[in-house]
């Protein structure tokens, strides 16, 4: 059942999840860090699992299903907990699980957990950017590879978090502006379609989180400082 779903992964999800980006992450690198690390191993085979599951419409939602798929989540997170107890975890390894696990709980509808392992993974990616918690090897694939990815991530939550209250939507707003405070630079021209999408991305996140940080009721003069910074970038766009 193990080889199943990592076949599944292989064959069928890692394809659908990479989408019009570039298939990298997806294809490759997960891949090859799942045969070293044993939570994204388990992950990554609770997805494969979980989406030929929903493939054959035969998913069931209901709180207190088991089923192969969420024990092998389950063993992914108990691999993570163990090794980021034993401080052997590289930030890299807990960025990919955090991202498997935002997707495997967004297709089972869990989005309030989806949205912890969503806020776990941006603060584990300010503590790279103003620590330097890891390698400048690392560091290069998480600003160029990872970070594009909860990026995106955040734009798909969205449409979670205009569901809830406004202090919610706020709170977001305020964890994506700690993580992505550097300054937005477009070039003038983009040397590939993934750089230009990464900035269409990068552009769409700001706007929305410029909405949520304003207040409807207060007049442009009252807005937090932080809203109206992003309101003078967008519009410098």
């Amino acid at each position: 059942m193990e080889r199943r779903g990592y076949n599944y992964f292989l064959t069928n999800t890692a394809p659908e999840l990479s989408g019009y980006f570039s298939a990298g992450f997806w294809e490759g690198l997960i891949l090859q860090a799942a045969h070293q690390e044993p939570a994204l191993r388990h992950a990554v085979i609770a997805i494969g699992s979980l989406h030929e599951t929903f493939a054959h419409k035969k998913l069931n939602y209901s709180v207190n299903h088991g089923g192969f798929a969420v024990e092998q989540y389950a063993k992914a997170i108990k691999h993570l907990r163990r090794s980021l107890a034993s401080g052997s975890q590289a930030p890299v390894t807990a960025l990919m699980s955090c991202i498997l696990f935002v997707c495997f709980d967004s297709v089972l509808g869990r989005f309030s957990s989806a949205m912890v392992h969503l806020q776990s993974g941006l603060r584990i990616i300010r503590d790279v950017r103003f620590r330097a918690t890891c390698s400048a090897a690392d560091e290069f694939l998480i600003e160029n590879t990872i970070a594009p990815l909860f990026m995106r991530l955040s734009l798909q939550a969205i449409l979670y978090i205009d569901t809830r209250s406004a202090a919610d939507r706020r709170a977001f707003s305020f964890e994506l502006m700690k993580t992505n405070e550097q300054d937005m630079k477009v070039p003038e021209c983009f040397e590939t379609l993934e750089e230009a999408r990464n900035n269409m991305c990068q552009s769409a996140e700001g706007i929305f989180r410029m909405f949520y940080m304003c207040d409807g009721d207060l007049p442009f003069s009252y807005q937090p400082a932080e809203a109206v910074s992003k309101i003078h970038t967008v519009f410098e766009l």
